[in-house]
């Protein structure tokens, strides 16, 4: 398979789901986010996302997405939903899954973390496998098509340290883990129709598949993400009313 076609595959093709912990109860929105999903410019898709804190004092984020994706052939829709635990403090996963929505295959996986292992029940085409694999000091869950954790990412990074961090990016869909590198590039405004937002930037690899440029504003939410290679950005919303940001 060709380099572009496989981070393609990474980037469009992960379609999941996730069922909350036995006893967990949704509260009220701690915080909610919709995001504005452009491929070589052009609107292709949205993301909503809503967090609540856990029983215990974690964070639960859901989300929904849909995406029209261009294969050459024609255009197809893609949906889906997500759900997440993190544990309060360090942001670590506890819990995570993804679920197709769109089409009548229900493709989903769930992961989960016990203890020192972390396990993935993948469900395709009506049929089910399980992977396990060790939990690493520094494990992420970032899915590649699903941008609002790229705000648990940037609260992993050690500011104190700064430079290049490695983290291991645990892919449910292949049950293994990839190099993400992120490094602080400095603060800046990024300027659009109403005016401008302060932000911190980023540069994110996802090492050997792809790699772009992440802004974050003050609370360390989502703002901006550029990633060349795939021709993709993704925008707050509310900063799109008519057109693109600006550096």
């Amino acid at each position: 398979m060709r380099p572009m076609r496989f981070a393609n595959f990474f980037w469009l093709g992960i379609l999941v789901f996730y069922a909350l912990p036995a006893g967990a109860k949704d509260k009220a929105p701690a915080y909610t986010q919709s995001y504005a999903i452009l491929i070589k410019g052009e609107l292709a898709g949205t993301e909503n996302v809503t967090e609540t804190l856990s029983e215990s004092g974690g964070i639960l984020s859901a989300s929904d997405h849909e995406i029209y994706v261009t294969d050459g052939l024609g255009t197809k829709r893609m949906a889906f939903t997500t759900k997440m635990l993190l544990a309060k403090k360090t942001y670590a996963p506890i819990s995570y899954s993804y679920k197709y929505t769109s089409g009548d295959a229900g493709d989903s996986y769930e992961v989960a973390v016990k203890g020192a292992l972390i396990q993935r029940t993948l469900t395709r085409n009506g049929r089910t496998s399980e992977v396990t694999a060790p939990v690493q000091a520094n494990t992420v869950i970032l899915d590649f098509n699903v941008y609002h954790q790229y705000d648990y990412l940037v609260r992993r990074y050690e500011a104190a340290k700064g430079g290049r961090q490695i983290f291991s990016d645990f892919v449910p869909l292949i049950g293994t883990d990839i190099q993400l590198a992120i490094t602080f590039m400095g603060d800046r405004e990024l300027k659009y129709e109403k005016g401008s937002v302060a932000v911190s930037s980023y540069s994110v690899e996802f090492v050997g598949i792809a790699g772009g440029t992440l802004f974050v504003d003050k609370n360390k939410r989502l703002v901006r993400l550029v990633i060349p290679a795939q021709d993709l950005e993704v925008v707050r919303k509310d900063l799109l009313p008519a057109g693109k940001v600006t550096n």
